[in-house]
C-alpha cells in the first residue's frame, strides 16, 4: 500500500461490493423496490397454488396407488401461500411480508416432504422435484432484501437435511440432494445478488434524474418546477383541511451591481450564501427554492402569518449580518440584504399563482419602501 493511501474498513469494502446507500437512502431503496415489484409478486403468488395443485398429475406418474392420498397434502401446500397473498393485498410492510412468505415456503416444504414419503421411491424422485423450490425461491426473492434472502434461502433448502438427521426421513438420499441443491442455491443467491446490483444502479440513476429535474444546480435548492408542484400540493391541503400555510418571496437587493462590479463568480457566491441561509433556517417540511435570478421563495406548511413574518425577519437580519468572501479576492468580503414579501394561503385561493401575486405585491412594497425590509400582505377578503 502506498504511503498516505486510506485504509478501507471492512464495512466500506462490503458497501462497495453490495452497492449499499446511506442508511436513510438504503431504507428508501428497499421500500421503492418492494412497492414497484409488488404487483409482480402478487400475480406470481396467485399462480403458484394453482401450479402446485396441477402437479398432482406428477404424483400419478410416480405412484398411482399413493396419488389419491397426496391431494390433501397438495391442497395444504397451496394453502400455505394464501397468507402471503393476503399480506400483499393488504399492503403489509416489507419485513413482516418477508417473514410471512418464508414461513409459508418452509411450511410448504414440510408438506412436500410428507408427500414424498407417501409415494414409493418418492424421496428419490423428489430430489429433482426439489429443484422447483430453488426456482420458486429465486422468483419470489427478487423484491426482497438480498440480506434476508441470503439467510432464508439456505435455511429453507437445507431443511430436508435437518428433518432426515432427526429420523423423520429414513432413506433420505443426502448425497444426491446436496450435490444438486447446494450448487443450485448458490447460483440462485448469486442471481438475486446480481439483480439487486442492477436494480440499485437503475434506482440510483432514477434518483439522479429526479434530483436534476427538481433541483437548482447552483444553489442546491428546489427549482421553480419543483416549487410550483409542491406549492400546488400545499394549497390543496389548505383547501381540504383548513391548515395554516404561508409563502415567503425574497429578492436580493442591488444584486446586479454586485455582478457588474465584482463579476459573476462573486454573484454566484452571493446566491449560494443566500441559499445556504435558507437551508440553515429550514424546518422539517419547509420547501426553500430558487425561482430564477436573485429571486427565492419558501413554502411554510403549518405556519400562520405571524410566524411567517417572524421567520422572514430572522432571515433578513441573518443575511444582512453575513460576510461573503469574493472568490477572486479571498481577502475581500461582501454584504448584501434582501426584501421579503409574506403571503398566507387561504381556502379561497384557486391557484398558487394567487398566493404568489400577493407575495409579489408585498415584495414590491418592501422594495419601494427602502429595501432590506419584510412586508406582509393582507389575505383576500372572502366574497
Amino acid at each position: 500500500m502506498q504511503p498516505g493511501t486510506p485504509t478501507r474498513l471492512p464495512s466500506q469494502i462490503a458497501a462497495r461490493y453490495s452497492g449499499r446507500f446511506e442508511p436513510a437512502e438504503e431504507a428508501a431503496y428497499h421500500l421503492n423496490k418492494f412497492d414497484e415489484l409488488r404487483p409482480y409478486m402478487f400475480r406470481t403468488l396467485l399462480a403458484l397454488p394453482t401450479i402446485i395443485i396441477l402437479l398432482w398429475a406428477w404424483d400419478w406418474v410416480i405412484d398411482a396407488n399413493a396419488a389419491p392420498r397426496t391431494l390433501g397434502l397438495r391442497l395444504g401446500m397451496a394453502a400455505c401461500l394464501v397468507p402471503s397473498v393476503g399480506a400483499l393485498r393488504w399492503r403489509v410492510g416489507l419485513r413482516p411480508f418477508t417473514l410471512i412468505l418464508y414461513a409459508g415456503l418452509l411450511s410448504t416444504e414440510v408438506l412436500w416432504l410428507g408427500l414424498l414419503r407417501q409415494m414409493e421411491g418418492g424421496l428419490v424422485w423428489g430430489v429433482g422435484g426439489s429443484m422447483v423450490f430453488v426456482l420458486g425461491l429465486l422468483v419470489l426473492g427478487i423484491p426482497l432484501r438480498f440480506r434476508d434472502n441470503a439467510i432464508a434461502v439456505p435455511l429453507v433448502l437445507l431443511a430436508p437435511n435437518v428433518t432426515a438427521v432427526v429420523g423423520l426421513l429414513p432413506g433420505f438420499p443426502y448425497a444426491q440432494y446436496n450435490s444438486l441443491i447446494i450448487p443450485a442455491s448458490g447460483l440462485a443467491l448469486f442471481t438475486l445478488w446480481a439483480f439487486d446490483r442492477l436494480y440499485r444502479r437503475a434506482y440510483s440513476y432514477q434518483r439522479s434524474v429526479e434530483r436534476l429535474a427538481a433541483e437548482d444546480p447552483l444553489t442546491g435548492l428546489a427549482n421553480r418546477r419543483h416549487f410550483m408542484l409542491s406549492g400546488a400540493r400545499l394549497l390543496d391541503a389548505v383547501r381540504r383541511y383548513g391548515r395554516p400555510a404561508c409563502l415567503l418571496l425574497a429578492d436580493l437587493d442591488h444584486f446586479k451591481a454586485i455582478n457588474d462590479r465584482h463579476g459573476h463568480a462573486a454573484g454566484d457566491a452571493v446566491l449560494q450564501a443566500a441559499a445556504g441561509l435558507l437551508l440553515e433556517f429550514r424546518r422539517g417540511a419547509d420547501v426553500p427554492a430558487r425561482l430564477g435570478g436573485e429571486e427565492f421563495a419558501v413554502l411554510l406548511p403549518e405556519t400562520d402569518a405571524r410566524g411567517a413574518v417572524a421567520l422572514a425577519e430572522r432571515l433578513r437580519a441573518a443575511l444582512a449580518a453575513r460576510r461573503i468572501r469574493v472568490p477572486a479576492t479571498p481577502s475581500a468580503e461582501l454584504t448584501i440584504t434582501m426584501c421579503v414579501g409574506v403571503a398566507a394561503f387561504t381556502p379561497a385561493d384557486q391557484s398558487l399563482d394567487a398566493v404568489l401575486r400577493r407575495a409579489d405585491a408585498a415584495l414590491y412594497e418592501a422594495k419601494e419602501s427602502g429595501r432590506n425590509l419584510v412586508r406582509p400582505t393582507l389575505a383576500p377578503t372572502p366574497h
